[in-house]
């Protein structure tokens, strides 16, 4: 009886240290604004996710929308990446380290980040574009 005990003990410790410890904080905002090359977009789907120090934003959807990736490890978030996708007619990136010049600042739960990406306009995806952006989200 003591072993039985024991083992369901140590069965119920591992799934309560398994549900705890794995699975990403996803939280869903309500809005977003988004601004790429002076054309403003409301987007009303917004999911952000964590993973340890990294927090994911999804905004939009995969046909036209935004997806941001900050480290926030430091005293001051960092700005891993913005990927644009079909906003203002414009699908493209910014990458930390790649060469362009982008900013992040973080109140409470709200972020704005703006920069430049690299990429292409939808009309012309064989000329590169790049586009101006602006984010404000909630997370």
């Amino acid at each position: 009886m003591r072993h039985r005990t024991a083992a369901a003990t140590a069965v119920l410790l591992a799934a309560l240290l398994a549900a705890c410890g794995g699975q990403p904080r996803t939280q869903v905002a309500s809005a977003a604004s988004v601004t790429v090359n002076g054309n403003d977009a409301k987007l009303n789907v917004v999911k952000c996710t964590q993973v340890q120090w990294y927090r994911t934003i999804n905004i939009g959807s995969d046909k036209a929308g935004a997806t941001v990736r900050v480290d926030g490890r430091g005293a001051q978030v960092l700005l891993e990446s913005v990927r644009v996708q079909n906003l203002g007619g414009f699908t493209g990136m910014y990458s930390r380290g790649g060469g362009d010049d982008a900013n992040i600042s973080l109140n409470g739960e709200k972020y704005t980040i703006s920069g430049t990406a690299n990429g292409y306009m939808v009309d012309k995806p064989n000329e590169p574009a790049s586009a101006t952006f602006k984010i404000t989200v909630a997370c």
